[in-house]
């Protein structure tokens, strides 16, 4: 009975969380479906912001940069980890401070101090360092270089790979085959959940990317800053749109994810 109780306490303080964090956006969502919200109720209901954003190709253009320069640094970034998390925490424990200390450097320099810098550093350096797109990649790296490596390590120690490697070794397996096929798959998850962590925070950025690629990159956060100074009811509709996006992006991973697992 304790048990049971605890488990109905445990979702419903869930439910209560999630319509908590739900709510700022249930207000913005019945925001874009009308024209006007001076009195208690709004006014005026309409779907013509989703109708004319639909209708835009540029719209989707930007939704569809956004997506992949918040894709391609973070796949780079998780597989740099990996592989380095995978020799510190296996083969070189001493070095795990070291790397501790280098990949949370990137917590005091966000913001505009880190896109100013490099601009500063690479803005005359041949190519294709001059370049804003390869500069936003790099730069997008750094910035979620902390959030994979924490999700990495916190991983592999929590599966304890060392002993992973040695047991799988006595029963013959080769060091690659082991990491591929036993340490990795136990780890997935855990890098799953830190991967769209590093997505949400990418694909909410505007700073580094205005200041980066400006006019040209635009992206869905662009497009939305423009917006905003034309209709409050279509900036809504945006935001909505690409939260949309972002949980379609996470719904995607994590079936793609259960399948495998189902499969295995």
């Amino acid at each position: 009975m304790r048990e049971t109780g605890k488990k109905r306490g445990s979702s419903e303080l869930l439910w209560v969380i999630g319509i908590y964090l739900l709510f700022p956006l249930l207000l913005t969502f019945i925001y874009s479906l009308f024209t006007e919200w001076i009195t208690i109720l709004p006014k005026g209901f309409t779907l013509n912001a989703y109708l004319e954003l639909f209708r835009d190709s540029y719209f989707w253009s930007c939704v569809g940069r956004t997506v992949l320069i918040s894709v391609v640094p973070i796949v780079i970034c998780t597989i740099v980890v990996l592989l380095a998390m995978y020799v510190v925490v296996v083969y070189l424990p001493k070095l795990d401070s070291i790397m501790k200390v280098i990949c949370t450097i990137p917590y005091a320099i966000q913001g505009v101090i880190l896109p100013i810098s490099v601009l500063g550093l690479y803005v005359n350096a041949p190519e294709p360092f001059s370049n804003r797109v390869f500069m936003l990649v790099c730069t997008y790296c750094i910035v979620v270089l902390p959030y994979i490596y924490q999700g990495v390590r916190n991983n592999l120690n929590a599966v304890h790979a060392p002993r992973l490697l040695e047991a799988a070794q006595m029963l013959g397996a080769g060091r690659f085959y082991a990491f591929w096929n036993i340490i990795l798959p136990n780890i997935a998850s855990g890098v799953m959940v830190s991967a769209m962590l590093a997505l949400s925070i990418v694909f909410g950025d505007f700073v580094i990317i205005n200041t980066l690629a400006g006019n040209y990159f635009p992206t869905g956060q662009m497009y939305l800053y423009a917006v905003m100074k034309q209709s409050g009811q279509k900036a809504s509709a945006v935001i909505v749109l690409l939260f949309i996006v972002t949980l379609l992006i996470s719904l995607a991973v994590f079936g793609l994810q259960k399948d495998k697992k189902k499969e295995r």
